[in-house]
């Protein structure tokens, strides 16, 4: 049984610190025997996650994490509403049906997506179609299922075998296409990554590696990995040509998926005036499906996603599964049953809040952050120098090297929001090879463990180069290209991209200084940071700024450890 004393002891005015829960063991593996009060609980768990880092300065995420008031009181009236019971909450079913409209349109679909009563009519008409999801992993794996089971029949249809389906996919791909692969029994014919490729794929790798047992295709439109794009029209343009090659017993119809999961809401809405247009959606003839996130560039909360096939003729009728388990026939297509009615309801808002005008205007400026953030980085230029210890202040100051750049920019944010650099540093004027593990004396992991301590989450990883799913472990052995990727998002303004660069330029700073005094204790080592105008671009007043500051800093630090020093 509960606590009695504890019972008979708290009432209605017993403070809220003043409560059992706050000084009990905190309840992690049974359900607690008794009730708490609510204003309590709210209190315990609010004020545990605090120590959770925070969502604007994680710039590893590329998921929404604010939204208008306006929206959020709409999420708020809507939260009990399961989209699934179409019958009852007809209208947000209706609602999700204009969204799939309005995104087949964005996309260039050739048909717009026709009312199951017009399909049921007639069965030949043509019409796109699309369902929403709880994110871009349940759209991809709806969209690769369908070309799945339409290769599979047409496979039967033909008397070929249909035991070993494989997909071609770059080794840039998010980590739920290998999950994709392992739950519905499918091959994966990887393409590997290369820094001459700009860690993207190509259409020849790909013209290499599919055959007659390729059910599809993968290009991505904003890789997890840089913010990089792979060449949808390249590679469209290849697999045209199997289609139509001139030899009967050649020729390969295989469909291209565009995972635009990250990417999908950027190009449509970015600036094309410096950088043309891209060409990757359905307009391309071998494009086939879309799947789009809704809480990421489309400006939504956690969790919708968008799946869209140019053709619904090409879903396989099995897929769609009737039940009448709520009362009515409801037939669906989906991985999920019960969902939330609310981030639903938050894309319309989006759509109809913002339209076309409104993401454009927050696109460009998240490209034009995450232009300024690139440039700044890529401007900064480091000198060491070193003393004897021993000597004293009057011993020659040694330069170890002068002006170097520290990194080397690998996404100039020309098409997608994000910055991504790696290391530019080498010991002993070393040409950069690689493997980051042995270029230099710390590495980019080091400086995101530095970046941490000023509140940002920076990710830095290893680059996937080799033939292999991102799930294995990198052999030490095999070259590895070390990059920190940052997201810019809703929530970051220019003043808060200059506060980063001068963030990073201490972190180096400091690792360039603590790093040298640990492996020779007998001399002292001094680091400064300057920047390249002409590099910098329009960030120079940043970087300015961040250099400055980070200077005066130092100069006080420096003034305290000497009245320090003169005390003792």
């Amino acid at each position: 049984m509960g606590n009695q004393k504890d019972i008979k002891f708290q009432t209605a005015n017993t403070p809220t610190y003043g409560r059992s829960l706050f000084r009990e063991e905190t309840p992690n593996n049974k359900m607690p025997e008794m009730e708490h009060d609510p204003q309590a609980v709210y209190r315990f768990i609010r004020d545990e996650l605090q120590l959770d880092g925070n969502p604007t300065l994680n710039m590893a995420s590329f998921v929404t994490t604010v939204m208008d008031e306006e929206a959020n009181q709409l999420i708020k009236d809507n939260l009990g509403k399961n989209y699934i019971d179409g019958e009852v909450y007809n209208r947000t079913l209706e609602i999700e049906q204009r969204c799939v409209r309005m995104l087949l349109d964005l996309f260039n679909a050739p048909n717009d997506m026709k009312t199951a009563e017009e399909l049921a009519h007639n069965k030949d008409i043509p019409s796109g179609w699309g369902t929403v999801a709880i994110g871009s992993s349940e759209a991809l794996m709806l969209c690769a299922l369908s070309h799945k089971e339409q290769w599979k029949k047409n496979r039967k249809a033909n008397g070929r075998s249909y035991d070993r389906p494989n997909i071609v996919i770059g080794s840039d791909v998010h980590i739920t296409w290998v999950k994709y692969a392992q739950y519905f029994d499918v091959d994966i014919k990887w393409i590997p990554i290369t820094e001459e490729t700009n860690y993207v794929i190509t259409a020849e790798e790909v013209r290499k590696a599919v055959d007659e047992n390729t059910t599809c295709v993968v290009a991505v439109m904003g890789t997890s990995y840089t913010g990089q794009n792979d060449p949808v029209e390249a590679i469209n343009n290849v697999l045209v040509e199997l289609k139509n090659h001139p030899d009967p017993d050649c020729r390969l119809d295989v469909p291209l998926h565009v995972d635009g999961a990250s990417g999908g809401f950027i190009e449509p809405f970015r600036d094309h005036s410096e950088t043309p247009e891209l060409k990757w959606d359905f307009k391309l003839e071998q494009v086939k499906t879309i799947n789009v996130s809704g809480h990421k560039f489309g400006l939504v909360y956690p969790g919708v996603g968008w799946a869209l096939w140019k053709d619904f003729h090409e879903i396989p009728e099995k897929l769609f599964v009737t039940t009448n388990v709520l009362g009515f026939d409801e037939s669906t297509y989906s991985l999920n049953f019960s969902r939330g009615s609310s981030m639903v309801l938050a894309q319309y808002y989006n759509f109809l809040r913002l339209g076309k005008h409104g993401y454009s205007a927050v696109v460009q400026n998240l490209m034009s952050l995450a232009q300024d953030l690139s440039a700044g980085l890529g401007s900064l230029r480091l000198t060491v120098t070193e003393q004897d210890k021993e000597a004293g202040d009057d011993a020659p100051v040694t330069t170890i090297f002068e002006n170097k750049s520290i990194f080397k920019v690998v996404n100039h944010a020309e098409y997608f929001p994000a910055s991504a650099v790696r290391l530019n540093l080498t010991s002993e004027d070393q040409p950069l090879t690689n493997n980051d593990t042995k270029n230099y004396i710390y590495s980019v992991h080091d400086i995101s463990d530095k970046l941490k301590q000023f509140g940002w989450v920076v990710p830095a990883f290893s680059m996937p180069l080799e033939r292999r799913p991102p799930t294995q472990t990198q052999i030490v052995k095999t070259p590895q290209i070390a990059v920190m990727r940052m997201v810019v998002k809703e929530g970051i303004s220019r003043d808060m991209v200059g506060i980063l660069i001068q963030n990073y330029i201490d972190s180096v700073i400091k690792l360039e200084e603590q790093v040298r005094a640990i492996q020779d204790s007998t001399k002292t080592y001094k680091a400064t940071v300057t920047f390249d105008a002409d590099s910098a671009k329009s960030s120079s007043d940043l970087v300015e700024k961040a250099c400055v500051k980070v200077t005066y800093l130092q100069l006080s630090e420096s003034r305290e450890r000497s009245v320090i020093a003169g005390a003792k």
